[in-house]
């Protein structure tokens, strides 16, 4: 049980867990890979540098840091989080759950991997980003999950619980785990062309000239971002970035957000600002916590 997960470990998260683990506060960070930083060659407009610093340097700057104040790191990907009534904070991951009195979401800005014709003319007509929300929807229905990663294969377990009638859809990509233990799922590997239907969907076209009608088609492709576990969860988005509060908070209490995936300015040093923000404030809110508790001691 920890006082406080982060999602993420940039700048957001990291400054985050800094703030919060040099405060004495049990703090886990839960991260699948360095986000947009990671990617960057050099950074040479944040302050304190008077030569460029190396994007993956200033990454691994912030991450021993935050070790320094005992932050714990696991990787990990999420894909769900929950409340209870005992003001816990589940974070689901693939690989185990985490359980924490608050979360900071700091996964940064969500970029979509999958462009097809017709996609984007059908969401919320038949295709749908998450299982949990919408397989209900398509009981015993003839349903295609396009994904090829270990969230698709978290996502298909989901869809198995409401119909027999599962496809996998890999578009061309190599599977990354082991699907031939579905024995109820078909698998097509093929490239996609397209997304067809009419009022709604009704299936999808390959590069090979074939079709394969659905009912319903959902999307898990590549990693589970922010945007795809918030849905889950019941987290308010609008376009894809994470809606907060003067504090930070989002719409459920206990879980704040910050850096790219609230719409920040894409810098690292608008990052770090949020990940003090949310830090402070998720502060305030344990010191009452424990205030509260002794007091009922």
């Amino acid at each position: 049980m920890y006082d406080v997960v982060i999602i993420g470990k940039g700048p957001a998260g990291a400054q985050a867990g800094i703030y919060l683990g040099r405060a004495g506060f049990k703090t886990l960070i839960v991260y699948k890979d360095g986000g947009s930083l990671s990617k960057t060659d050099f950074i040479e407009n944040y302050y304190g540098y008077a030569e460029a610093i190396s994007a993956e340097k200033l990454l691994n700057e912030g991450v021993l840091q935050a070790k320094r104040f005992n932050v714990d790191f696991v990787e990990d990907e999420i894909v769900m989080l929950q409340t209870d009534e005992e003001n816990k904070v589940l974070v689901k991951g693939l690989k185990k759950d985490y359980t924490a009195s608050y979360a900071i979401i700091a996964a940064g800005m969500t970029r979509k991997s999958l462009n097809v014709p017709g996609l984007k003319d059908f969401e919320g007509k038949g295709i749908s980003y998450c299982v949990t929300c919408d397989g209900f929807f398509f009981r015993n229905r003839k349903v295609a999950i396009i994904g090829y990663t270990k969230f698709a294969e978290h996502e298909l377990n989901d869809l198995l619980m409401f119909t027999k009638q599962a496809f996998l859809i890999t578009n061309g990509k190599e599977l990354e785990f082991d699907a031939s233990v579905y024995k109820e799922v078909t698998v097509i590997d093929k490239p996609i062309a397209s997304i067809y239907g009419e009022d709604t969907i009704k299936g999808i076209s390959f590069k090979d000239g074939s079709n394969e009608d659905f009912d319903g088609i959902f999307v898990a492709y590549g990693t589970a971002d922010a945007s795809s576990f918030c849905v889950k969860s019941g987290i308010a988005t609008e376009k894809s970035r994470i809606i907060v509060d003067e504090n930070l908070m989002t719409n459920i209490d206990r879980i704040y957000a910050a850096g790219d995936c609230i719409g920040s300015y894409m810098q690292v040093a608008a990052a770090v600002a949020d990940g003090a923000i949310a830090a402070r404030s998720v502060t305030e809110r344990l010191k009452a916590d424990r205030k509260t508790a002794r007091k009922k001691d």
